[in-house]
């Protein structure tokens, strides 16, 4: 599940056969569901950093945090709930 953590997050999520499966601009607090069945999804987005994503209802580490363009990046979801959070760097 995604869910826009802000205004205006535009994201196109596709599957295996390039299918386009959703293409808007989610307003802040809207959800979308990847269905189980897509094949291979990824997602085209330049706000990354305003998604919320959970995998069988548990939380993950974002895709990125701060705003960048992603294109065809997979959001299988066992890809997605192996990732692990980032660390930042000692100060």
């Amino acid at each position: 599940v995604l869910t826009a953590t802000g205004a205006g997050v535009w994201l196109r999520i596709t599957d295996a056969d390039g299918q386009r499966l959703i293409e808007k601009e989610l307003a802040s607090g809207e959800r979308y569901v990847v269905p189980a069945a897509a094949r291979d999804p990824r997602i085209n987005t330049g706000r990354p950093d305003l998604l919320a994503i959970t995998v069988g209802g548990k939380p993950v580490p974002p895709l990125a945090d701060r705003p960048v363009v992603l294109s065809g990046a997979p959001i299988r979801a066992a890809a997605l709930a192996a990732r692990t959070p980032a660390v930042a760097p000692a100060p």
